[in-house]
Parts: C-alpha cells; structure tokens; sequence
C-alpha cells in the first residue's frame, strides 16, 4: 500500500474553492480544476519514493496488477479525478476502443506529437466515465428526442431557431435527424455564428428563467409534455449563460438539444463513448478508463475539430444517463457500469467489505480514517489516497469518514 500524491490541473475553468477547501489548503487565487489519481503518463501520481506510479506499474505489472489485469490491459485500466467546476467545460465527447486506436495510429503517422495542442488522440484507449456528485452537479449529456427540441427551441421565437425546429420535424429516423442538424449547426458560416448567437442569447435571457425545477430522481422517460415548458427554463437560463461567456461559438447552439442533468449530492450519470456532453458547474469524482482522449465540439480555447467529433459521436436520443448504484446505501454502494476497466464503491463509518482483488486506489472524501492492508496501515484526511495493489489483498477502514474506492470489475 502506498500513500499518493496527486497532481492538481489549474485549468480557467476550475473552481477557487472546491478543492483546496478539500485538501485543507489555502486559497491561492488560482482556479483548481482537477485533482488526477491514477497511472496516466501525462500526470500520474507519484509515490513516497518519487516515482510515477506509472513506472511502479511498468515495472511489475503482475505482482501490482494481479496476472489477469495484467494481462488484459496495458497498465493501470482506471483513472480517477476530482473535479470542480465554476464554469462550463468544453462541449465533447469520447471514444471507444477502435476509435481511439485508429485515431492515435493516424495522429502518429502524420507526425502530430502526442503533446501537440492539436492532437485529438493522446492514448489507445476508450474512455467511458462515470461522475459522481458531492455537491448538486450540473451539466449537458445525450441528444433529447428531435420533437421534444423543435418544441423548446419554438418557444424562443427567434426564426432562426424556427428554421431548425423545422429542420427537426422531418421524417426521418431520429439519429438522422440530428446527425443532419448539429452538422447544420457546427458547419454554419463563421461570419453568421456571432449574430445568430447574440439573437439566441438575448431571447433567452429574456425568458421567465426562474428555477422551476424538475426533481433530480426523475427520468425524462417519466417526464411528461406538460412539463417541458419547465424543462425549457433550465435550458433558457443555461443558454443565457453560455451565450455570454462564447459569443462567437455555434457550440452554444448546439446545446439546446442536450438533456439537462442536474445530480443531487450523491447521484452519478455514466457517459459512454459517442455520448455528447458538457459539465457547467459543480463538485464530483470521476472514475474513467485510463484515457485522456478528447474530441471537442465547441465551448473551448482549446482544439476543436468538428469533422472528428461528427465522425465519433452516437446521435442516438437518449434519456439523461443516470445510473444508479447497487449495494447497501447504509454500508456500502457500488457504482458498476458495463465496462471492464473500473467501477467506483463508496462507503461511510467501519467497514471491510470492500473490493479485496486487484489494484484499487482509495480516496478519502471527507472525516478522517485509518486504512488498513497488505500488514501496513494509514492515516487519511480528506483528499488523502493510497494505491493497494493486487498482492495487498483485503482492505479494511475504521473511522468517521466517507471513503471512495477505484478497482477494476471482478
């Protein structure tokens, strides 16, 4: 068992409060965007010794991995971040395993270096996730159906969002529909975005966007037609917003035809590959297979390359992706999505019926507790995480805190 330290990303979007209030440190004016635990190349954690617990995995993947993890995956399979955000991040989606690997092979090929800011493949590797909220958490995921948007964006009465409704209620299998319009949208003339955005925002802001909220437990599949006029405030008062912050950006168009998810402290939503989406605010973990891939459609500084996100994207309509978790709430829940690289089990007081097999990162969230395993023992405050590998078998907890653990499906 090995206590981690973990490296901090200071991205413009991250909050000045979530994390160091967290990691009991003060608040340095800068904004902390993401806390990373894991084995990425690009910033792993490091270990007592100073080593990358990347190189400890490369080292001796068999004794740390166990045989069978080791066998099937290339390192440590799972990635957990901490992160905390007070602005929207980028509209984006993922991969999925032969995406990526084609992807990266191409990018390698044509010389683009992996660190280039323009590169969209950094890894081989798929990169599902599931987010799970410690504060309320909002964000964009998953295409609502082509009628369900035509008749929110009609409420706008701006005629270019009429145009789209139209665009919207042609009959065609839904994933064409909207195949058809975001490709409309994100290919628009560069010249026309900035007025068509300011139109849109303005309607927007001029909506009734008082909060009329839906409850977070609800699925939309259970939501009925009466309710998607309160549906729209939330997307007007988003709208507004996002409008503000990128005026020039057709991905603030875009949105308007994503679910709004709004989690409650404790709900989690899992984003496979193709899922399109974008977190706006708040505090959650992450727990992801061990992949930095990004493709971006919009809300970024960073690369966007429109081509490769339509390529990738599922257009599928789909209710809001929220999944709930398995076990005892009392004791312990078990966040387990149909992926083989992760799943998350959180838990509160004394306990020693956590996953037992396998490399597992353990993440204190809050209170303080003492971590036993493989005859060594530590002490964590919040934010304190140690790595136990395979050969450190059972792990038991005692203490008054909540604790968060990584490991991979057994």
């Amino acid at each position: 068992m090995w206590r981690l330290t973990n490296p901090v990303r200071h991205y413009a979007w991250g909050s000045r409060s979530h994390l160091p209030r967290l990691l009991g440190v003060p608040d340095d004016g800068e904004p902390w965007a993401e806390l990373w635990l894991g084995a990425h190349p690009s910033d792993p954690s490091t270990l007592p010794d100073g080593r990358g617990l990347d190189a400890a995995v490369a080292a001796d993947p068999a004794s740390l991995l166990g045989a069978e993890v080791a066998e099937h995956f290339e390192g440590l399979p799972f990635l957990m971040k901490l992160l905390a955000a007070a602005e929207p991040l980028s509209l984006q989606v993922h991969p999925d395993s032969a995406q990526a690997a084609a992807g990266y092979d191409a990018e390698d090929a044509a010389g683009v270096p992996v660190s280039a800011p323009a590169r969209n493949y950094r890894d081989r590797s798929a990169k599902p996730e599931l987010v799970l909220a410690l504060t309320r958490f909002e964000g964009m995921a998953g295409w609502r159906t082509p009628e369900r948007s035509a008749e929110i964006l009609r409420m706008l009465g701006v005629p270019f969002l009429d145009e789209v409704a139209e665009r919207l209620s042609v009959p065609s299998p839904p994933a064409e529909v909207l195949r058809d319009v975001v490709t409309y949208l994100l290919r628009l003339p560069q010249d026309d975005v900035p007025a068509l955005v300011a139109d849109v925002t303005a309607a927007a802001a001029a909506a009734d966007a008082r909060p009329h909220p839906i409850s977070s437990r609800r699925r939309p599949a259970e939501v009925s037609r009466d309710d998607v006029s309160r549906e729209s405030l939330r997307v007007f008062a988003q709208t507004a917003q996002l409008g503000k912050r990128y005026p020039e950006d057709a991905g603030v168009l875009v949105t308007l035809l994503l679910n709004h998810v709004v989690l409650a402290r404790g709900e989690a939503m899992y984003l496979d590959a193709g899922v399109v989406h974008a977190y706006t605010s708040g505090f959650g973990l992450e727990v992801m297979a061990n992949s930095d891939n990004v493709l971006r459609a919009g809300l970024t500084p960073k690369h966007v390359d429109v081509a490769e996100l339509l390529e990738i994207t599922s257009f599928e309509p789909s209710p809001a992706p929220l999944w709930e978790p398995a076990g005892d709430p009392e004791r312990v829940e078990v966040f387990a999505p149909p992926v083989a690289q992760f799943r998350l089990s959180l838990a509160e007081g004394v306990y020693d019926d956590l996953p037992a097999t396998g490399p597992r990162i353990l993440l204190c969230l809050d209170g303080t507790v003492t971590v036993a395993a493989g005859g060594s023992t530590e002490s964590l405050a919040p934010g304190g995480a140690v790595f136990l590998s395979a050969a450190d078998g059972p792990v038991s907890v005692v203490g008054d805190g909540r604790v968060a653990v990584c490991s991979v499906p057994g």
